[in-house]
């Protein structure tokens, strides 16, 4: 399908493929079609990932072995790999990464240890964790790579990381549920999809101050816009919500065929994406293309295999 709304970028995609394949896909957003074609190997389960800022590195967690895999994206092949197993053999379950502003650390949150991994990404090593105080999923770094900001959704908190000390220098209530996190460009604002919550949360960083904006449905993913004038919000089962983060409310949504796991927009602001929820989902995982003005569903562009993650990039 060529989607005539994004004039330019990049969707990149986790995908489970039958066998047990791990792949990971890019695809042209100006032409719909499937540029980066990369097989993770066997028995693997690709999830969170980040790519770099010239798109020629990623970093995929691999939740089933507990390692960090390592792509170069101009060979289109796998170069290496970091465990991330504790020491005493024990798995974290990796599922959500973060690369630092200098593009020289990798932190990892894993969902079966309170600690958040931090791998050394010039020399692809594993370095000393930090301790948390609750299980963490969502993850992201502030503007100036100083503080890391974790989702402990068993604790309904977000964690304030300070990479000088390697600490936890405060946490804060945000609602039921935090899973997903975005930071804005000037690092001044966390927003945070509450999946029982059934709220977006907004926090200020620098005051600590929460408000919400509730939602009808639960919230699996969230994207923000490159204005930062709108948060697109990814349900369970109402489709796409469009949050005005001016007024803080909701302001349109559009109704999809199937639940949910991730939205994206395209650098040029456009258009917007969701693709469908990966569990029992239809192969290939159809990613629904919606016009950001009016969001109506304006195509479908297809995964290969069935979509775990996605984000994009310019």
């Amino acid at each position: 399908m060529n989607n005539i709304l994004s004039t330019s970028g990049v969707l990149w995609a986790t995908n489970a493929l039958n066998g047990g394949d791990g792949y990971f896909s890019g695809t042209d957003l100006l032409t719909g079609e499937e540029v980066y074609s990369i097989n993770l190997g066997s028995m693997i389960t690709p999830e969170g990932f980040a790519v770099n800022k010239t798109n020629t590195t990623a970093w995929i967690a691999d939740s089933h072995n507990d390692q960090i895999i390592i792509v170069d994206l101009l060979a289109q092949s796998v170069t290496g790999s970091v465990t991330t197993l504790q020491p005493d053999g024990l798995m974290i379950t990796p599922f959500q990464v973060a690369l630092s502003p200098d593009e020289t650390r990798l932190y990892v949150t894993g969902d079966t240890a309170k600690t958040l991994e931090v791998i050394d990404t010039l020399n692809n090593i594993r370095l000393k964790g930090i301790d948390l105080p609750g299980h963490a999923r969502g993850v992201t770094v502030s503007p100036d790579g100083k503080t890391v900001y974790v989702a402990l959704y068993n604790t309904d908190q977000i964690g304030f990381i300070d990479i000088a000390t390697s600490s936890v220098t405060d946490t804060v209530f945000v609602g039921r549920l935090p899973m997903e996190i975005i930071i804005s460009k000037e690092g001044t604002t966390l927003y945070v999809a509450n999946q029982y919550g059934n709220s977006i949360a907004t926090l200020d960083t620098g005051t600590k101050e929460v408000a919400h904006i509730m939602l009808d449905d639960s919230p699996y993913s969230i994207a923000l816009s490159a204005s930062e004038r709108y948060l697109y919000v990814g349900t369970q089962s109402s489709g796409v919500y469009t949050l005005d983060l001016a007024s803080a409310e909701v302001i349109s949504s559009v109704q999809l065929s199937y639940p949910c796991s991730s939205v994206g927009v395209s650098p040029d602001d456009a258009s917007v994406y969701a693709m469908a929820y990966e569990v029992d989902g239809p192969q290939p995982t159809p990613v629904d293309v919606m016009d950001s003005l009016t969001t109506k569903i304006v195509g479908t562009l297809y995964i290969n295999g069935i979509g775990r993650y996605m984000q994009i990039t310019a």
